[in-house]
């Protein structure tokens, strides 16, 4: 049976579903680039994790958490939204799950009069904008490319955790000799397969790229004074990088921490700017929304809430109930305490494969059977493919089968033209040369940057339970742990004005210069990197600067 994973990774796996001693499993199917098919170890785990046995629930009138079934969980929840039409209702959703079918919630809440949806997103929205903005669409050119280049720069592309595929390619790439560097804040395994890695200090690789365009393109870039105390670059690194980038020769791979600063836009438009002005645009590779080029429904949003201005109004009491929807907000989107108090004083309702941080405060929660439960279809974040799916059959219902159940209650149209949805939108770069202002990174001194990376063993919205304690540390430089009088194991109260966590104490090369690193979905021993998240808009003003979160470290007792 033909299915793939549309999670929350650039690669898009398909696959088969075949049957192994009376249990599903999967055959993978081969990426056009690559010699070997494979799936990575967080989808392996998932496929398990989608059935899991977890049961819907509504909350009584006492608060206790009461069992239902999936049908009866969505007749209550559809008969709680009817009595409630009215009321002033936040929509949140993931992308993580759904591909196109996600749309199908979209539609149903695009029939309350009062329903706020969130404009931006925490995951690649602001790189998306400067890549409309420079070129009026937002597409890679094929993989395979990379076979004419001579060298490729990896800005802040974490390939090994994030895109295994592309990881695997990079290999076939370095055994025919093409030349790769990589440019990050943090020394990751991607760098073992780098001829050279160039550590920089975060945020300023807007700055790199428009220094380097002046020394290749003169009067295009900018002479910046102080270039290498700025970038934290040698002499050397800085003339290896302009010996690296020939006209027409050189690839330019942007990650997407590259726009999880409060500069993040001008970072990416920089690096768009050089692989144009170096005749390399058809090396330069970002990525996008697994819908982005796809035809949309029309779906009118009467509302919408822009996602740095979410927390504020919710401590503020503007919205009247919260719906979320294959999402758990409460360790991915900033200020959790500002969400907890929120849930707990308004009624929430969550739909999940799974409980999470976030439905444990949820009046209402539906168990869904999750992506593989129903007929799908996405892109690829990164790769030029598209992934198709025919469900696995299920005794739980699928989102598509809840959202239009509820629809079917309250007498609501949520039918969509999926035909339409599966035909590609036709893109094409094309720059627009325009003045473009250098932006200069955020900063604050005498304290630490945290940077929070995805780890390849699990999702970024969920938190691990079997490969919790890998790499499960506040990852801080030698120097850094020996003016705090730290060592390894030690406890680390990592704390500033929004919120604090705990957890043990690691030495490594990894980060350098005040930068402390956490993975994102490790359960750390006492609460989640974002609670010292802060909501601060990118430049784009629709995405957040997670990247520009500064904090206090010192040694805890517990």
């Amino acid at each position: 049976m033909l299915s793939y994973c549309s999670k929350d990774c650039p690669d898009l796996c398909s696959f088969d579903i075949i049957m192994e001693n009376g249990k599903p499993a999967i055959k993978p199917y081969q990426h056009y680039f690559l010699d070997v098919p494979f799936v990575c170890t967080k989808l392996k785990h998932f496929f398990v994790r989608e059935f899991s046995d977890v049961k819907s629930y509504v909350k009584s009138a006492t608060g206790k958490q009461q069992p239902h079934s999936h049908k009866d969980a969505v007749w209550e929840t559809a008969q709680f939204l009817k009595r409630n039409r009215d009321k002033k209702i936040l929509f949140i959703n993931g992308s993580g799950s759904l591909g196109y079918n996600m749309y199908y919630w979209d539609k149903l809440f695009s029939h309350f009069p009062n329903c706020w949806f969130v404009e931006g997103s925490p995951c690649d929205e602001t790189g998306i904008s400067a890549h409309i903005e420079d070129f009026g669409c937002v597409t890679n050119p094929r993989i395979t490319n990379l076979e004419r280049a001579d060298a490729i720069i990896l800005f802040g592309k974490n390939a090994k955790n994030c895109s295994p595929h592309l990881y695997a390619y990079l290999k076939k790439m370095k055994k025919i000799r093409k030349k790769i560097v990589y440019i990050d804040p943090v020394k990751t395994a991607t760098a073992k397969i780098a001829d050279k890695f160039i550590r920089i200090n975060p945020g300023t690789d807007g700055l790199l790229a428009a220094a380097l365009l002046e020394e290749i393109v003169p009067g295009e870039g900018y002479k910046i004074d102080g270039i290498f105390e700025k970038t934290g670059l040698s002499s050397g690194d800085f003339d290896y990088l302009k010996e690296s980038i020939q006209d027409g020769k050189t690839a330019f791979i942007q990650g997407f921490g590259l726009q999880r600063y409060s500069n993040g836009a001008n970072i990416v438009s920089w690096i768009n700017k050089l692989a144009v002005y170096t005749n390399n645009k058809q090396f330069l590779y970002y990525g996008k929304s697994s819908q982005e080029n796809l035809y949309k429904p029309d779906i009118t949003k009467k509302h919408r809430v822009n996602i740095a201005e979410i927390t504020q109004k919710m401590d503020e009491g503007f919205f009247d109930i919260y719906a979320v929807v294959g999402a758990n907000p409460v360790i991915t989107y900033p200020e959790p305490h500002l969400q907890i108090k929120a849930f707990a004083e308004k009624p929430l309702i969550c739909v999940d494969t799974n409980y999470t941080e976030t439905s444990r405060y949820a009046d209402y929660f539906i168990k869904s059977a999750g992506m593989f439960a129903q007929n799908d279809f996405s892109e690829s974040y990164f790769f030029n493919i598209k992934g198709e799916r025919t469900a696995l059959s299920s005794e739980t219902l699928s989102d598509v089968q809840i959202a239009c159940r509820i629809g079917e209650i309250l007498q609501t149209d949520v039918n969509l033209d999926r035909k339409n949805g599966t035909e590609p939108v036709a893109t094409s770069r094309k720059y627009t040369n325009r003045a473009l202002e250098l932006k200069e990174p955020y900063v604050e001194k005498d304290k630490f940057r945290l940077l929070t990376a995805s780890h390849y063993f699990y999702l970024n919205s969920q938190l691990a339970e079997k490969y919790r304690n890998i790499d499960n540390y506040v990852f801080i430089s030698d120097k850094d742990a020996s003016e705090l009088n730290v060592s390894d194991g030690d406890l680390l109260r990592v704390y500033n004005e929004t919120g604090e966590f705990l957890n043990r104490c690691k030495i490594s090369n990894m980060v350098e210069n005040k930068t402390i690193l956490v993975y994102k979905n490790r359960k750390l021993i006492k609460g989640w990197p974002n609670m010292v998240s802060k909501s601060i808009p990118t430049d784009s003003e629709d995405g957040l600067a997670y990247y520009d979160t500064f904090v206090n470290v010192e040694r805890s007792d517990g």
